[in-house]
């Protein structure tokens, strides 16, 4: 008993201990707790603080940086909204400048401010006043220069007067010195922000050390925790936990069904002592209950088979209910097929709904299997069909005496039975019933459709046969539907076919809608506007598509409102795109029925064609009229001063020479327009005949040379004879005419003008190559062009029709070559002619030239 005694009394002194430690160390990790969160917090708004200080200093600093950027935009143009922008960062500035004065807690701080006041008083009482008049001075005009001079601002009156009374002072330049003041301010803000990091780091080394002094009282107290858990709690909870291991063990025979004797109870009065009492006691209720329990199995082994009995009458009943569900359900999926096929009918609008029909169809009816049999135009038949083969789909469709005539002839539904073979697939090898009713046009008394249906089982009862003539019904006006809506499709397909064969772009709009309807040439001549296969647009979205790329803006929008308010204009509208690229005739046409109008038709045809044909028209005629008016000029002058002086020889032979020129000169230029008037006809025709290009292009190649001195002229070929080609000789000689004659002609300075012959299987090619003034890239998409010439300064010089090229490729092209051109400006040009060659040996050619020459 004393040792027990003394057992309970030393556990009770350990908890008791345990407590008491443990209640210590939360003490004491509140207090640690509080001070580390205290100090944290502290440390905290320090830094904050100091990122707050370094932030405004940063701030102010920027906005004198702007405040001088704006300054010098002020001076120099003289925006009023500079200068307002220039008066709201003044109260800024003053603002931020007055809270470094008020808020600065050390020396740095206080320096900054009082730096940065003083440059404020500087720039705003001094420099921008200074400005402001320097600006007024150029606006009434006693300054006029481009860029601002310190010196005109020291010549000001007020420059003047702040110079004397000292409020601002010259650099060495004679410039007003602003920048010692800014530098001033600069070396404060340096100081005040390294001030500001210094104190930054200072902080939080601090938080740091302390950091460091809490991880070491925490580390502390857990050595006490684990120190009191392993000497003092382990072997108090290691020897309860041999007591509770035993009445474990206890209750697990207790549940396996043995008996168990009382369990030795320990003399404690805690939680242990009272589970041992407790389960002593339930071990005893537990024998008594058992042999209670035993009486009762047998009372209910009687009852038992008395509620088996009852089971085996409510399974019966059951029964009966499952057969009336079945019934049920079935009449319910019967309605659900029939509710389905109703919304189909009503609510598909495509062909694509009928195999579900007839499936439907098959399955209301319980029918195995179906068709439906469409009357196309032209009294032909299209099928769908459910459990069909195709053999059975062409009986029923090709058979003049099918079912399906029979229906057609009597227009109505008719019914047959004919026994099936022995050898046949399906599960009732007796009777086929099938039955075929035709679907009418209510107005016309027109068949349009067939239900064709066929069971196995036996006929079709009654109800079947309503619900198919019901469906009938219901299934003529989708038909009809159905017609109405590819009609509808058809003749829109037809108005988008003939909106997009014609030419013109149209955009056809109607009051109070935003959806536009346009055709395929609007977006080929907006191809901003293509973006997918539809050719429905929003009206605002298309004209402001059309707006960007107009060249005049304001007149279309201005046409177009008018168009939009509900007038038709009566005079149309001529406008061009892309920088006059495109030119655009632009008419209304109301759409009016039965004198109602119902919409307007915009119409945009491309008349580029036709403006450059004007253009042409009007360059031909100047130059027509320029080009003969000076060799005329010259012949007319010569002429008649031969006439009407008495000249000496000399000079007569040198104006019949001159007259002989111009009258050479004037046929070729007449001989150009005729060649010019061919091409534009078709009436240009070409002598073909085998031709030996290299004596042609080597003779004309010795004529030009002779008749310069300021150009070095060479031929060269890298072949020893030949090449052949057939052509018209005449044509070509003009073609190297032309050739030679630029290279000289736009090569004023001289220079080498080189011609070389080449060949090979299939063709025959000579480039013209010269050092002359060359031609801009931009210009040699157009230069084959009839009139066109290059527009520039030494082009101008020169003069010309701007036929000689386009006469060239016409020439090139009708002997199914091509001419092509590179060029440098002020290093020259390089014409390249490609002509295909003659596939002949030299007999040939030469039995060829004897037969055309007889």
């Amino acid at each position: 008993m004393i040792i027990q005694w003394i057992n309970r009394k030393i556990g009770r002194q350990l908890m008791a201990s345990f407590y008491i430690v443990l209640t210590t160390l939360m003490i004491s990790s509140l207090i640690v707790y509080n001070y580390t969160d205290t100090k944290l917090q502290e440390t905290r708004q320090k830094l904050e603080d100091i990122r707050d200080r370094s932030a405004r200093a940063g701030a102010l600093w920027e906005e004198w940086q702007d405040l001088q950027f704006n300054m010098r935009g002020y001076a120099l143009i003289g925006d009023r909204e500079i200068y307002q922008k220039m008066v709201d960062q003044r109260a800024t500035i003053d603002e931020q400048t007055r809270w470094f004065e008020e808020n600065a807690i050390y020396t740095q701080g206080k320096d900054y401010a009082r730096s940065s006041r003083e440059l404020y008083a500087y720039y705003f009482e001094s420099i921008l006043p200074l400005i402001e008049s320097y600006v007024e001075a150029k606006e009434t005009g006693t300054v006029d220069e481009s860029f601002l001079r310190g010196t005109t601002l020291t010549s000001l009156p007020l420059g003047k007067e702040l110079l004397a009374s000292g409020r601002i002072k010259l650099d060495g330049a004679g410039n007003i010195d602003v920048l010692s003041e800014i530098n001033k301010s600069e070396l404060a803000l340096g100081g005040y922000r390294e001030f500001l990091e210094e104190w930054s780091e200072t902080t939080s080394g601090q938080l740091e050390r302390e950091i460091q002094t809490t991880q070491l009282i925490w580390l502390s107290n857990i050595v006490v925790l684990v120190g009191v858990l392993i000497f003092l709690i382990y072997p108090f909870i290691r020897r309860i936990t041999a007591e509770l291991l035993s009445l474990v063990k206890n209750s697990e025979r207790l549940a396996s069904g043995e008996d168990v004797s009382r369990v030795k109870i320990p003399d404690r009065t805690d939680e242990i002592g009272i589970l041992a009492v407790s389960f002593n006691q339930m071990a005893s209720s537990i024998s008594d209950n058992k042999q209670h329990l035993l009486a009762k199995n047998e009372e209910l082994q009687a009852q038992q088979e008395e509620l088996q009995a009852q089971q085996e009458e409510l399974q019966a009943q059951q029964q009966e209910l499952e057969e009336a569900l079945e019934l049920t359900m079935r009449n319910e999926q019967h309605l659900q097929y029939r509710n389905d096929l109703t919304e189909t009918l009503a609510a598909r609008e495509a062909l694509t709904a009928y195999p579900e029909i007839i499936e439907k169809l098959v399955t209301i009816t319980d029918s195995e299997i179906g068709a439906l049999v469409f009357v196309d135009e032209g009294a032909a038949y299209s099928i769908v069909t459910h459990g069909m083969t195709e053999e059975l789909s062409e009986q029923l469709l090709g058979g003049d005496f099918s079912l399906l005539k029979r229906a057609e002839s009597l227009k109505k539904a008719v019914h047959s039975s004919k026994q099936v073979a022995s050898d046949h697939p399906l599960p009732y090898p007796y009777y086929m019933y099938e039955t075929a009713v035709p679907i009418l046009d209510p107005a016309s008394e027109e068949i349009i459709a067939f239900i064709y249906l066929v069971r196995y089982r036996d006929q079709f009862t009654n109800e079947q046969m309503r619900d198919v003539m019901s469906f009938s019904r219901q299934l003529s006006l989708s038909l009809l539907r159905m017609r109405l809506f590819d009609e509808m499709n058809r003749e829109k397909t037809k108005t988008e076919r003939i909106l997009d064969s014609i030419r013109e772009a149209v955009i056809y709009i109607e009051p109070g809608k935003q959806e536009v309807f346009v055709n395929r040439p609007l977006y080929d001549l907006f191809p901003e506007l293509q973006h997918g296969t539809t050719k429905t647009e929003t009206l605002q979205g298309c004209l402001d598509t059309i707006r960007a790329v107009v060249d005049e803006p304001e007149t279309f929008s201005r046409y177009v409102e008018g168009v939009l308010q509900g007038e038709v204009p009566k005079n149309s509208l001529q406008f061009s795109i892309r920088q006059q690229v495109v030119f655009i005739h632009f008419y209304v046409e109301p759409i009016e029925i039965d004198g109602m109008r119902k919409g307007t038709m915009l119409v945009l045809r491309d008349v580029t064609k036709e403006t450059e044909m004007d253009r042409l028209k009007s360059e031909l005629v100047s130059t027509v009229s320029h080009e003969l008016r000076t060799p005329l000029s010259s012949i007319y002058g010569f002429t008649e001063l031969m006439l009407n002086r008495d000249i000496d020889l000399s000079k007569q032979d040198r104006y019949l020479k001159t007259i002989h020129s111009e009258t050479e000169r004037l046929a070729n230029l007449v001989n150009d327009f005729l060649d010019v008037q061919r091409m534009e006809s078709g009436t240009q025709s070409y002598q073909k005949r085998p031709l030996d290009l290299r004596p042609l292009l080597e003779e004309t190649t010795q004529f030009y040379a002779a008749s310069t001195t300021k150009h070095t002229i060479t031929f060269r070929s890298f072949n020893e004879t030949g090449p052949w080609i057939e052509a018209d000789e005449e044509k070509m000689k003009q073609l190297m005419n032309n050739l030679l004659n630029n290279a000289v002609k736009y090569s004023p300075s001289g220079g080498t003008i080189e011609v070389v012959l080449t060949a090979d299987q299939h063709h025959v090619q000579f480039t013209v190559r010269d050092e002359g003034i060359g031609i801009p890239k931009t210009a040699l998409a157009k230069l084959f062009e009839k009139f066109y010439r290059v527009d520039n300064s030494d082009s101008r010089k020169i003069g010309g029709t701007g036929l000689g090229l386009a006469i060239c490729k016409e020439i090139v092209e009708g002997h199914d070559g091509e001419i092509l051109v590179d060029s440098v400006e002020r290093k020259g040009s390089l014409f390249t002619v490609k002509l295909p060659q003659m596939v002949t040996s030299h007999s040939a050619v030469s039995e060829m030239i004897d037969m055309s020459g007889k």
